[in-house]
């Protein structure tokens, strides 16, 4: 099939044409128009004629184009490793002022500062609630205590009113 349409190109284009297929066991056909070897040697000819120049020419727009290719995805690669650096360096110098936060107002904060903050603040209140229940429990040991929610706690203990918002 292969060959009849090679063939059918040099009838309708009127160009030569010069084929060499090796098959998987290893035989040898070829197809040449007007012969094989005519065409072969032609060719032979002609780079030889050129001093190969043609084919050091070919070669090396084709190396060219290699290295270009090589060279965009290197390059796009080292810019993409930039900016990540960048990123990191940026995220470092907010990670060490992260502990600042207490000397700031809370509009100039930035988010590691806000989160720092936050986290601070809430095992702050968790601690004040700990120490408040002790004392509570060290000076009168039926004392309740409701949880930090705003669930409403138990109108009276042990026969007194107690508030469980005080402040804290």
């Amino acid at each position: 099939g292969l060959f009849k349409k090679a063939s059918e190109l040099c009838t309708l284009c009127d160009a030569k044409i010069a084929m060499i297929v090796f098959s998987p066991a290893g035989k040898v056909f070829s197809f040449g128009h007007p012969n094989v070897d005519v065409l072969l040697d032609h060719f032979r000819g002609c780079v030889v004629g050129h001093n190969n120049t043609n084919l050091d020419e070919s070669y090396t727009k084709l190396h060219v184009q290699m290295l270009n290719k090589s060279y965009t995805e290197v390059k796009a690669e080292v810019e993409k490793e930039q900016k990540n650096k960048q990123s990191r360096a940026q995220n470092e110098r907010e990670n060490e002022n992260a502990e600042e936060w207490w000397s700031k107002s809370p509009l100039e904060l930035n988010l590691s500062q806000s989160t720092c903050m936050i986290r601070v603040l809430k095992d702050l209140k968790k601690i004040v609630d700990e120490k408040a229940i002790q004392l509570i429990h060290q000076t009168n040991p039926n004392f309740y205590v409701g949880s930090s929610s705003n669930a409403a706690a138990p109108a009276t203990v042990s026969g007194g009113n107690i508030s469980t918002n005080q402040g804290f």
